[in-house]
């Protein structure tokens, strides 16, 4: 399957039980069909992902991401590619 991801937009900070964090709209495209995902993230390394439904028409085993056993991987392109300067989105929708 090929995956990529891109950014869409910053929705800024973003206040939860496990701290402040930031949100970012994220468009992922699987095959050639595009997939909303809402990603928030913290300081401490700490994420949470929400995706379109329509994504697990593709993995039928599965109805919910954090059991996608892409994960990690999916996780790892976004930190690198898609948001690689961290401290700097922190500094902005943080401070």
């Amino acid at each position: 399957m090929n995956i990529s991801v891109s950014l869409v937009d910053y929705i800024g900070k973003i206040e939860s039980e496990f701290g402040d964090g930031v949100g970012v709209i994220l468009s992922l495209q699987l095959n050639k069909e595009l997939y909303e995902m809402i990603y928030w993230f913290n300081i401490k390394n700490e994420f949470r992902i929400v995706i379109e439904d329509k994504f697990y028409k593709h993995f039928p085993d599965i109805k919910d991401i954090y059991k996608y056993e892409y994960l990690i991987d999916l996780l790892y392109y976004i930190d690198t590619t898609v948001l690689p300067k961290r401290e700097e989105i922190f500094k902005e929708f943080l401070n």
